[in-house]
């Protein structure tokens, strides 16, 4: 899974700077203890050079006050060995009474060779920094082996490593905290940009998205999504008048030619083939006319020019006329269409002849999808402030993954049988735009197999405040159409 791109650049920047934690604590420790073995290593050669010199001029009688002058750190020891690795004289207490070279190293110093090592001294091996150099007396070969402790430096690394061991941890999540402040606060932009370019849809286009700094390269992206919707704004108007243009064009040569086509059906000359081929011209002539008058509603819809002359309407009366009117259709499909009235007034504001446009498409689709012997029942209804009419039907249904694409344009749940009942797509797109237009609701309740409930509703006249329900059904089933 791909994190967010904020956490990603928050645990580079803490893994980057691990590594240099990493990398400079290792060099200081390094350092530190390279430097401090360097000063002890001086020290015990200048003491091992001192010592010696006055072991040979004075002899053993000034063994301990020289090694006493010379050695300043505690814990330092100095002894002299003689050819069998016997302590012959000591300085530095206890842990110089016992030899602190092995009878190898001994042999190697005995040959003339000089020795520079760690040793460990004493019971409890305590770690020491060693230099044994020979020295001849009276003719006996005999090693001089001067120590110094290295605890001291041991701690002072030790101590070096526990506090970046503590200390590090502290500063990774500092700066790591510090790095999640800093990319969240460069992303602000972005996620500004991203919320309104969110809220930049098909019919707000005309809106921008904006950033502080219009030169770094946030802004060059905002003025290159500004551009993408200059081009899309520019696009989408261009096809809107388009299809604007040609729905107003052809609306007189269709009505022309259906006027040609009633004068030749009453011809009495014709024969019944040639009756009947005007008459199915006819009929595709009169659904090409409703498309084109639904294109040219939704274009002006689109173009917020859809006129309305918002009067009182009485939507039970309204929706009664409808269902008579549509009972010479309902009747060649064998198929009942019967109205109930609320008992309550039913009365909002609102355009007449465009919510009978929308009750005829919702009837008359209600008709097309409802099989033989089936009914169409058209009740308004009142409730929670609000007034609508429901149109039901004893059809097929919708399937569930459909419901929410009902009202979308040229959308078809069984595209075949919409094209043989003459359904263009767009009878639900028109009825949810008038709706929206009344700042009103349209919704559909269906499950499969047990027939559909396509309602519409507005503000009650006499009650403006804001409805709280819905009416009939569990709301949860409801789904609204498309977003504007």
């Amino acid at each position: 899974m791909r994190l967010p791109i904020r956490t990603r650049l928050t645990a580079s920047y803490a893994v980057f700077l691990a590594a240099i934690l990493a990398g400079l604590g290792a060099f200081l420790v390094l350092e530190l203890r390279t430097d401090l073995r360097s000063t002890i290593d001086r020290e015990v050669r200048s003491s091992t050079v001192a010592i010696r010199a006055s072991f040979l001029a004075e002899g053993a009688a000034a063994f301990s006050e020289t090694a006493a002058a010379a050695l300043h750190r505690t814990g330092a020891a100095a002894q002299v060995l003689d050819a069998r690795g016997r302590v012959r004289l000591s300085y530095g207490g206890d842990l110089a009474q016992d030899p602190m070279l092995d009878n190898d190293a001994l042999a190697r110093v005995l040959s003339g060779r000089t020795l520079l090592v760690d040793r460990g001294v004493g019971d409890h091996h305590q770690s020491f920094r060693v230099m044994a150099i020979r020295v001849t007396t009276h003719g006996q070969r005999e090693s001089l082996v001067v120590g110094e402790s290295l605890d001291t430096t041991n701690e002072a690394v030790k101590k070096i490593l526990v506090l970046l061991l503590i200390a590090a941890p502290i500063a990774l999540a500092a700066a790591g905290a510090a790095g999640w402040w800093v990319v969240n606060h460069a992303l602000l932009p972005v996620d500004r940009m991203r919320r309104k370019a969110e809220r930049i849809g098909i019919d707000h286009l005309h809106e921008r998205v904006s950033a502080p700094n219009p030169t770094d390269e946030i802004g060059q992206l905002a003025a290159t999504l500004n551009a993408m919707l200059d081009r899309l704004e520019s696009d989408v108007a261009a096809r809107r008048r388009l299809v604007a243009d040609a729905s107003h064009e052809l609306r007189t040569p269709l009505a022309a030619m259906r006027a040609e086509l009633d004068v030749s059906l009453r011809d009495p000359d014709l024969t019944d083939a040639e009756h009947a081929t005007l008459q199915s011209v006819r009929e595709d002539v009169d659904r090409m006319s409703r498309t084109v008058d639904n294109l040219l509603t939704l274009a002006l819809a689109d173009d917020r020019r859809l006129e309305l002359v918002q009067t009182p309407v009485a939507l039970d009366e309204l929706a009664r006329s409808i269902a008579d009117s549509m009972e010479a259709l309902a009747a060649g499909r064998d198929v009942r269409v019967w109205s109930e009235a609320s008992d309550e007034s039913c009365s909002a504001l609102g355009d007449a002849q465009r919510l009978g446009q929308a009750l005829t498409n919702l009837i008359e689709n209600a008709i097309k999808f409802t099989p033989p012997g089936g009914e169409v029942v058209v009740s308004s209804w009142r409730s929670s402030g609000e007034v609508g009419v429901t149109v039901s039907d004893t059809g097929a249904g919708i399937p569930a993954e459909a419901s929410s694409h009902v009202f979308e344009r040229f959308y078809r749940a069984d595209p075949s049988r919409s094209r043989e009942s003459g359904g263009s797509g767009l009878g639900l797109a028109i009825c949810y735009e008038i709706m929206a237009a009344h700042s009103g609701r349209i919704w559909v309740r269906s499950a499969e197999g047990s027939g559909s409930a396509f309602s519409i509703a507005l503000p009650a006249l006499d009650a403006p405040e804001e409805p709280d329900a819905v009416p009939a059904g569990d709301e949860s089933q409801f789904t609204s159409g498309p977003p504007t």
